[in-house]
């Protein structure tokens, strides 16, 4: 700010406007006082002029029996209420004759001293109608008679002049308002919709030794900052926005990476599975070529014998036999390996039954679980006939066995894992138990984040159960849970749609 003297906004709008208030409040206080005056004033005369017609009532009966006492007494008793000085009861003409006027309290002079008179006729309710008998009347001493008189003679000008210094004060306090608060206040509001409509800040071209001039001032200044910091915003944007996408890059190399793992895995295990029965087959194939060769050099020697013959074709069927089972037991395997392959490949959508998909996935594990003592059980009840994706399912089996051979029997040779499956209702719900050595709750918390391994460095990417969450989550349209199963071990249980919409 320019080095000037610092004048307070608030001393200066005070000193401008508790005077025109102050003014107009005066002015406001006094016209509601005249007001209020004149409005009690004519209170207390209708009070009086109802207190006479109440008197005059009163006094018709006695009045017309010439009750005199009983009159007089009404009367006096009227005199010793408050502010009233004389009561006087003239008698009509005609109707009580010689009665003379009675007249109590103060009445000499009553009218030039000042005193208001209130006066009611007395009337009688007669057979013959309605008779006027008498007349009385109340003298009520006025004492602002002089100040009303004054009051209603400058009523009309002190109005007009109120009126007119009441909108000249509103003008000049609306606008000495306006320069000094509404003015800059409006250029601010226009460099705010400047912004909001094309993002420019423009500064607030105002200066003032103030508090307005110190807030716009200020203004301009974080106006300024703001545009630095959103330029630097927007390139930490752009690069944030650029890591994340080559992150999400790695991520999906990685993902496809660890499937292609497991499924060299498993290539692995059935070919050295399969190699079993067809080696077996081709041994038995050798032999009986060499049966045969030895059949034929007797039969060109002329010396073959009716046992040899029999006893070759004994070793014939047999060998046969052997190699049909073994070929058989391949074509098996292969067929097995083929369908868990091509699901976890394709993503093909159709309809299956759910044991005979994890009893597929299962027998792929048969050459890891063979020797050790491990045990896989399957429990999942034949007829869940179910419309889905056979594949990421299986994937998820692989991967919830793979980490209980990998981590939950770490250290043993022998273990088991349960599969189990019931129907609720629309939804499947399938469980992986293990029982093994289980894992500790901030693992259990972590489990699905991706790259979260115990096994970093030793070959663990930490990605076969967010690969899991994501299969069950986004293709499956399901839900999973990790927890400790009792007394030990981990169970991995995902729930998902029976028939689930094939997406296009």
């Amino acid at each position: 700010m320019p080095p000037h003297r610092y004048r307070s906004l608030t001393h200066a709008f005070l000193l401008r406007v508790i005077p025109v208030l102050l003014m107009v409040t005066l002015a406001v206080t006094a016209l509601f006082s005249w007001h209020e005056l004149r409005q009690e004033k004519e209170r207390e005369r209708d009070f009086t002029r109802h207190r006479t017609d109440n008197l005059a009532r009163l006094l018709a009966e006695p009045v017309w029996q010439l009750s005199h006492s009983v009159t007089e007494n009404i009367l006096r008793a009227t005199l010793d209420e408050k502010d009233i000085h004389c009561v006087e009861l003239i008698h009509g003409s005609g109707v009580v004759v010689q009665t003379p006027p009675v007249r109590l309290g103060k009445c000499d002079n009553a009218a030039a001293e000042g005193y208001t008179r209130f006066s009611s006729p007395v009337v009688y309710a007669s057979p013959q109608g309605m008779r006027h008998i008498a007349e009385v009347s109340l003298y009520q001493l006025d004492t602002d008679r002089s100040l009303k008189r004054t009051l209603l003679d400058s009523a009309q000008g002190l109005l007009v002049l109120l009126v007119l210094l009441f909108a000249t004060l509103v003008v000049a306090t609306t606008l000495i308002f306006r320069w000094t608060i509404l003015r800059p206040l409006h250029q601010v509001s226009e460099s705010l919709r400047q912004y909001r409509s094309t993002g420019q800040r423009v500064p607030v071209d105002w200066s003032s030794n103030d508090e307005l001039g110190q807030l716009i001032h200020e203004y301009n200044r974080t106006s300024a900052l703001q545009v630095r910091t959103e330029q630097a915003l927007s390139e930490a944007k752009d690069e944030a926005e650029q890591a994340l996408a080559n992150l999400k890059d790695a991520q999906n190399l990685l993902i496809q990476s660890e499937k292609l793992a497991a499924l060299g895995s498993l290539v692995a295990g059935i070919a050295h599975e399969i190699n079993t029965p067809i080696g077996n087959s081709l041994t038995v194939l050798s032999a009986l070529t060499l049966k045969q060769q030895e059949m034929a050099a007797a039969i060109a020697a002329g010396n073959l014998k009716r046992s040899a013959l029999d006893a070759f074709m004994a070793e014939l069927q047999e060998g046969l036999h052997i190699a049909e089972s073994s070929l058989a037991m391949a074509i098996r395997q292969i067929g097995s390996f083929k369908q868990v392959a091509v699901d976890q490949a394709s993503m093909q959508h159709r309809r299956f039954d759910l044991k005979e998909v994890i009893d597929e996935v299962v027998y792929t594990f048969r050459p890891r679980t063979k020797k050790p003592d491990y045990h896989i059980e399957v429990t999942v009840p034949p007829g869940i006939v179910m419309d889905s994706y056979p594949g990421p399912i299986g994937q998820i089996i692989v991967n919830a066995i793979g980490n209980a051979l990998v981590h939950g029997f770490e250290g043993r040779d022998s273990g088991r894992i349960r599969i189990d499956a019931r129907q609720e209702g629309d939804q499947v719900a399938v469980s992986v138990t293990d029982d093994g050595q289980g894992m500790d709750p901030v693992s259990l918390g972590k489990a699905f984040d991706p790259f979260y391994t115990t096994k970093m460095g030793q070959g663990g990417s930490g990605l076969g159960l967010h690969i899991v969450f994501n299969l069950v989550k986004n293709v499956l349209k399901g839900s999973v849970v990790l927890e400790r199963a009792l007394p030990t071990g981990t169970t991995l249980r995902f729930t998902i749609p029976q028939h689930l919409q094939q997406e296009h």
